[in-house]
């Protein structure tokens, strides 16, 4: 079985997902490397996995997985969360003779602390960590790059500074999904390993600009005691000021039948798109 990740290889995606087939050898999957978000979940056949980050814990949420989320059927079958950090590299005698430095677009916001103190720099971004470092190392003189802490023991630079992020306690969470639509009735009967549960989904009202919205959605939630773990609005993109709400909740599974529930209760008011019920 294929499973599709964002490459190449030695990204920190790359370490979630091979963690993540150790974990779960009877997967018995290959995975695949793609270039792009948009190129994981294409790669896919309906019954094949893919994996893509979702949420850092100091950047925040990841904006084209959402969109993907929100945009495409997908069921978001499990998640995994590894320890993330990064190290600096330079072919300059110095970190203030740094011209120009290769860095991926949610590394950025990691590591704010030492971009500040190489203000003048110009900032290149890029698709993923291990892209700066080829970018890098394909460059001139006054190069630099922010790249995977475990990557740094290979190389030796004139500049190598290690744990760059603004913390050391960085974590970065990734979700395993199908393309395939999630649905009430089709996850009504799966059996999950754990005590707790995660779900996830959309909520899309059809009229945003008037009081009291969210405040109702969310009472269909706290009635039924069920836990929001993450509330954000995205806009739909069909028609300008109109947005969803993206929630995740948490509960234990003999809340199962009480979920499910108020995601039917939902759908009589609202559009509901289920993205998937998995342990927690």
């Amino acid at each position: 079985m294929k499973f599709s990740v964002l490459g190449p290889e030695g990204t920190f995606t790359d370490a979630a997902a091979k963690l993540y087939l150790q974990n779960h050898q009877k997967l018995n999957a290959v995975i695949d490397y793609q270039s792009s978000f948009n190129r994981v979940y294409e790669a896919l056949k309906e019954e094949e996995i893919g994996l893509l980050p979702i949420e850092n814990q100091l950047d925040g949420y990841v904006m084209p997985t959402l969109q993907r989320l929100m945009s495409s059927p997908v069921n978001i079958i499990d998640e995994i969360t590894i320890p993330v950090n990064f190290g600096l590299v330079a072919n300059v005698s110095d970190i203030k003779s740094i011209k120009r430095i290769f860095v991926q677009f949610k590394t950025e916001g990691q590591c704010q602390k030492l971009l500040n103190k190489i203000s003048s720099a110009e900032i290149i971004n890029t698709s993923s960590n291990i892209i700066s470092l080829q970018k890098f190392q394909n460059g001139t003189a006054g190069d630099a790059a922010i790249i995977p802490q475990m990557e740094m023991a290979k190389l030796h630079y004139p500049v190598m500074e290690n744990n760059v992020a603004d913390q050391a306690n960085n974590y970065t969470r990734f979700i395993i999904f199908k393309v395939k639509s999630a649905s009430n009735k089709q996850l009504e009967t799966k059996e999950l390993g754990t005590f707790r549960f995660k779900s996830s989904l959309f909520v899309t009202p059809s009229v945003n600009d008037q009081p009291g919205t969210l405040y109702n959605i969310l009472g269909f939630f706290a009635k039924a005691q069920l836990n929001l773990v993450t509330l954000m609005s995205l806009p739909t993109k069909d028609t300008l000021g109109v947005y969803s709400f993206y929630i995740e909740l948490s509960g234990t599974t003999s809340q199962k039948e009480v979920l499910f529930k108020t995601i039917t209760q939902l759908e009589n008011q609202y559009h509901v798109k289920l993205l998937g019920y998995y342990s927690a």
